[in-house]
């Protein structure tokens, strides 16, 4: 795959992909490392797909093990040098209100915070751990005392004391007729046949973060595939035959 196939199939975050375009030529040109803000994983493997045949530098910062949001350091040579990250810990009674992920993350947008300002925000049953740009920290922990209904405290922690995000996969045997993409999707989330083809050409599905508009396409081992307004999971690919010869593969949702 290469940087101009890949823009082709998602056109509608270009103008995403051309900043970073700008931001590897300058260091290049300049030699002064620069951060990104927060990445999603397809700009994140855009942005090392680019860089892959330069003479560039690239580590990504996002908290412990499993983050998926990342700052970006891009450089010419390895530094060690302080990401502008901080770690917020969202602490509160949460006994009589369930707050889940989407309720933090809106409350953090409603005060004027642009997503790409946010990394992860990590919730567990007693709050949450949110990683944010460094000049936004102090102003959340002014600004926001209360999360739907309940009130919150927030302090700053250290990488140290945050703790891993609990990423949760539901694993799945499927039993499929072939380990094409319209057949695995269908599958996987109990679809029609002609459902899945339907998503497949309205550019719904992507294969390790590309559009796939082939609903023939034959999926390979550790592909990571996301359809819009479903979910995503990993193909982890073939396990064994069955008596009719169909096929039993495993895969792992996103939860």
């Amino acid at each position: 795959m290469n940087v101009d196939v890949f823009l082709k199939q998602n056109i509608d975050k270009k103008e995403i992909y051309t900043k970073l375009i700008d931001t590897v030529n300058r260091v290049d040109r300049t030699w002064q490392e620069e951060f990104t803000d927060f990445l999603t994983p397809d700009e994140q493997y855009f942005l090392k797909l680019f860089c892959k045949d330069k003479d560039i530098v690239l580590n990504f910062y996002g908290g412990k093990s499993n983050f998926e949001r990342a700052v970006a350091l891009i450089s010419k040579v390895e530094l060690q040098i302080d990401y502008p990250v901080d770690i917020l810990k969202i602490s509160g009674n949460f006994k009589f209100e369930k707050i889940n992920h989407r309720d933090y993350l809106g409350a953090l947008l409603s005060l004027g915070i642009k997503r790409e300002k946010i990394g992860d925000i990590n919730v567990f049953d007693d709050g949450a751990e949110v990683y944010i740009h460094k000049d936004l920290s102090d102003y959340v922990v002014f600004n926001l005392n209360k999360i739907k209904h309940t009130g919150v405290q927030i302090s700053k922690i250290d990488l140290n004391s945050s703790r891993e995000r609990e990423q949760k996969l539901d694993e799945r045997n499927i039993n499929v007729a072939s380990e094409r993409i319209d057949v695995v999707v269908a599958e996987a989330y109990n679809l029609s046949r002609s459902e899945a083809t339907k998503l497949i050409k309205q550019g719904n599905v992507k294969v390790n973060y590309i559009v796939c508009d082939e609903q023939s396409k034959k999926l390979n081992e550790n592909d990571i595939i996301s359809v819009k307004g479903f979910g995503r999971f990993v193909y982890y690919g073939f396990i064994r035959n069955t008596k009719s010869n169909r096929l039993v593969v495993l895969i792992k949702k996103y939860i």
